[in-house]
């Protein structure tokens, strides 16, 4: 996809936007031919110009035109820095273009205005490009490798009021021309296009995607479909689409005529075909309309209610979002042609943001061709990659900025079905770790995660932090089943190391469910027994894994091994009396290698080989008490202390005496050493 650094995405002509692609040698599917930005607001009229008596102006300024022949783009790029030219970062550290401030794999960045006065250098400007709103725009755009993200695109733009007017009721839209169809082929052309509008996905989730399809493939060539989705704003999108006669001049254009479907405004004054004026751009930016498809996806053919002729036209659409401010206000004065009415103020120096998805519904090339059409299921996937798309900006379930609110739960099964707000732009995450228990008794280590066993009595069925219970707000619920296919989890797997470094694991064991077609079918397992000789160190844990939707490109994921990972060094089996010497492990103990649950600097050390029950105390050389720690553990030998005395600080360095006693009354006694 072309991006640019003045509002356009495409190329007019070539290869605007060649994705999903054709399967054909030498033939380039096109989905979007050109498409632009359009700002739009209403300002205080213009008191320069002595022709206009109003009191406000409506303008709107377009980063591509709606008829490029005849109008004029207003969004340029014009610093002397290095602002003007396209940024590019990644976050993958091959990529030449690594750097840690990048979102994706292929970020774009880019930084234009509507203030750069390029009149005089072009004669044929209309007039009204002369005044601009007065805003500039940072763009950015982001696409990631990951395959189930490989059908979207992302532009999130941060629009800022650079100008002097408090700018009412600002709306954001992608104005767009599809001319879908086999570049540099005999067969392309613009006139078997359509555009609609899709509420609901296959599997009833609300996705308010608008789409993009060629009627009849042209011959397997463009099988699927492309759609454009607002995820922010979302509370007021407008949808309106028209056709454009082939004559540049004529007037002879025509868009359906549909109510605002927020307040049931009928919209008689909405233009009827290609939008010219800003007032009439404005109008369909603004005016909540949602169009009736052109194309009855069901009944494969064009909505007998646009008149004959039209359906053969080009067709163009606007989406759109608002109004965006940063306050509302109530116009009080009653001279001001808004009297009375509450709007968004968008102030001088303050900002606005707005992100879309372009999403990509890949279809069957062979069956297209076959079938003289698009390929229907096109649009299931269009409907899953637009989930993917919301759920990959705003993560249901994720409290991105930690203030506690994680998503509104909109059907109320008290799962969050909607993001905090905090846009994330990262994938699934995979299903928890298990709460995980280790203890050893002679020379076998046992792992027992049984917590996590959902026939445990007592187990909550509704623990965000159980592995059974995770959800997956990158797939969608079928609701023809009894099983929510949002629930993600597969099986668990048991982990090794000798040193506990990522990447050095063995896998010592895996359960998965039964009875699906994934995996190996074990069924699962939630105790795990492993030998090891006296004086092994190892690292245990156990990972939770997912099953993933392979149909869309979404992996199996794993947790992390360091949530739940436990440093065991195996000893022989505990006893109620001194068996063996006992000893102190490290020692000496040094700052940083201490001993601890999980990796990091350690901060404890070990009692090895002490008696189940025991009490053991620890002295300074000159007999200042330090600390008591009471052991009683059936299964263990050892005995942890963190180094901190009975005030709760850390323990000074030095030499430190310690005895341990059984309850009979008899004692061993030992010395070790700490050091900074």
């Amino acid at each position: 996809m072309i991006v640019t650094n003045y509002g356009q995405i495409g190329g007019d002509r070539g290869q605007g936007t060649v994705w999903p692609g054709t399967e054909k040698e030498g033939r380039i599917a096109e989905y979007i031919n050109r498409g632009g930005w359009f700002f739009g607001g209403i300002v205080p009229a213009d008191s320069s110009n002595s022709s206009s008596n109003a009191g406000l102006d409506t303008l709107v300024s377009e980063g591509t035109a709606a008829w490029s022949v005849v109008d004029f783009p207003e969004m340029f790029p014009h610093y002397p820095d290095e602002r003007s030219a396209i940024q590019v970062r990644s976050r993958d550290p091959n990529s030449p273009f690594f750097s840690p401030d990048a979102v994706s794999d292929e970020d774009f960045i880019s930084v234009y205005t509507d203030t750069f006065n390029v009149s005089g250098n072009f004669p044929f400007v209309p007039p009204k490009h002369r005044r601009p709103l007065g805003i500039e725009v940072v763009e950015k755009s982001y696409q990631f490798s990951d395959s189930f993200a490989a059908d979207l695109v992302f532009f999130d733009l941060v629009i800022r009021n650079v100008g002097q007017n408090h700018i009412r009721n600002f709306y954001v839209g992608l104005f767009v021309d599809d001319d879908i169809g086999c570049l540099f082929s005999n067969t392309f052309t613009d006139r078997e296009d359509a555009v609609g509008f899709m509420r609901v996905n296959a599997f009833g989730d609300t996705v308010n995607t608008a789409w993009i399809l060629n009627t009849d493939g042209d011959e397997g060539c463009v099988a699927g479909t492309v759609g454009l989705r607002i995820l922010r704003p979302t509370r007021r999108i407008a949808f309106n689409w028209w056709s454009s006669d082939v004559d540049v001049f004529s007037r002879d254009d025509w868009g359906p005529t549909t109510p605002d479907v927020y307040t049931g405004r009928p919209n008689t004054d909405d233009p009827v075909g290609s939008p010219v004026y800003d007032s009439e751009k404005y109008r369909l930016l603004s005016n909540g309309s949602i169009d009736y498809p052109q194309f009855d996806l069901q009944k494969n053919e064009f909505d007998p209610r646009i008149p004959p002729g039209f359906p053969n036209d080009p067709s163009r659409f606007l989406l759109s979002a608002g109004p965006l401010g940063t306050r509302d206000s109530t116009i009080s004065d009653p001279s001001d042609e808004m009297f009375g009415q509450t709007v968004k103020m968008f102030a001088p120096g303050d900002s606005v943001q707005f992100t879309l998805a372009i999403i990509g519904g890949e279809g069957d090339s062979s069956k297209a061709k076959t079938q003289g059409t698009f390929d229907p299921h096109a649009f299931v996937d269009l409907g899953r990659n637009s989930v993917i798309a919301s759920s990959l900006f705003d993560t249901p379930g994720v409290d991105t900025d930690g203030d506690g609110f994680a998503g509104r739960d909109v059907d109320g099964d008290g799962i969050p079905d909607r993001g905090d707000g905090v846009p994330d732009f990262k994938g699934p995450e995979p299903p928890p770790s298990p709460r995980l228990t280790v203890f050893q008794q002679n020379r076998q280590v046992t792992l027992d995660w049984s917590a996590a066993d959902p026939q445990r009595p007592g187990y909550d069925a509704t623990d965000p932090t159980q592995p059974f219970n995770h959800i997956n707000p990158f797939l969608s619920d079928d609701p023809a089943t009894e099983f929510d296919e949002r629930l993600d989890f597969e099986g668990f797997r048991v982990l090794r190391s000798e040193s506990g470094e990522p990447g050095t694991f063995e896998v010592l064991a895996e359960f998965d469910l039964p009875h699906n077609d994934f995996g190996r079918n074990t069924g699962l397992s939630f105790r795990y027994d492993d030998h090891a000789s006296d004086g092994s160190v190892f690292y245990y844990a156990v990972v939770s894994f997912s099953r993933g939707e392979p149909e869309i490109g979404l992996e199996s994921r794993q947790s992390s091994p360091f949530s739940n990972l436990t440093r065991v060094v195996v000893s022989s089996q505990p006893s109620t009396g001194f068996t063996q010497k006992i000893w102190v492990e490290p020692n000496p103990y040094m700052e940083g290698q201490g001993l601890e649950s999980t990796l990091g600097r350690g901060t404890a050390l070990d009692f090895v080989n002490v008696p189940t029950r025991c009490t053991i105390r620890i002295f300074t050389p000159d007999g200042d008490h330090v600390q008591t720690l009471v052991h009683d553990d059936p299964h263990s030998s050892r005995a942890r202390w963190d180094l901190r005395n009975k005030g709760g600080r850390r323990v000074a360095p030095g030499l430190y005496i310690f005895s341990v006693e059984i309850p009979a009354g008899e004692r061993r006694e030992g010395r070790f050493l700490v050091l900074r």
